[in-house]
């Protein structure tokens, strides 16, 4: 009997960190993804930097949220030059 028990919530555990494990891995790839696709419109002259903020602040009150933390064009241009110095 305790082996059953022992054997049941183990696999319990390993159901939930999977699940965990998924749902944080699905959020961080979501984020970098927005984060590539924003930085490849600027690259390709699609979108400039007042274009970002009139995209953002659409998308602030799509959502209704006061502040999203996300990355500004300052950080993209920082990144770039970083990426230009490798």
């Amino acid at each position: 009997m305790e082996l059953t028990t022992y054997k049941v919530l183990q696999g319990l555990t390993y159901i939930t960190l999977l699940v965990i494990a998924t749902y944080v891995s699905w959020k961080k790839g979501e984020k970098e993804g927005s984060v590539f696709m924003l930085q490849y419109l600027r690259e390709n002259k699609f979108m400039g930097d007042s274009d970002y903020a009139k995209f953002m602040q659409h998308i602030r009150t799509e959502k209704k949220i006061p502040q999203i933390d996300d990355v500004t064009p300052k950080e993209l241009k920082k990144k770039e030059k970083n990426d230009e110095d490798k």
